[in-house]
């Protein structure tokens, strides 16, 4: 039963992970359980969009920060390991920040948890340092 769940929460993982990077979010934002639990990077940080939210609007609030902040300019997955109702992927971000034009590239991991098909949470680990300094500038 565990191998069906891996198989059919790999391919959720990679459907949602495909509609991102078509700009598809209507489809990312419906993937979101109605409770979920998004944290991203560190809730200290000085990372605008950085720190815990939940449902479906704070996700979608995370985005538009993310939006308001940079634009993304290339995204590309590494590996993703997926085992029963958990999944993590590794991936390489560059982005260009709006208030100075500077373009960085970031590693990431985001780890998520789903159930029936939903995300239930989600957590990305980046360097939020490097993200609120260029944020700063």
């Amino acid at each position: 039963m565990a191998e069906d769940a891996t198989g059919r929460n790999r391919a959720r993982v990679e459907a949602l992970y495909a509609a991102y990077l078509a700009g598809d979010m209507p489809v990312v934002l419906e993937a979101m359980d109605h409770d979920v639990r998004w944290i991203s990077g560190e809730p200290n940080s000085a990372a605008p969009w950085s720190g815990e939210r939940h449902g479906r609007e704070g996700v979608r609030a995370f985005f538009d920060t993310l939006r308001a902040e940079c634009r993304i300019l290339d995204y590309r997955i590494g590996a993703m390991i997926v085992d029963g109702d958990r999944a993590a992927v590794t991936a390489t971000v560059r982005a260009r920040f709006h208030r100075n034009g500077e373009e960085l590239e970031v590693d990431k991991v985001d780890v998520m948890r789903l159930r029936d098909g939903q995300i239930v949470e989600f957590r990305e680990y980046y360097d939020t340092s490097v993200i609120a300094a260029a944020c700063a500038a």
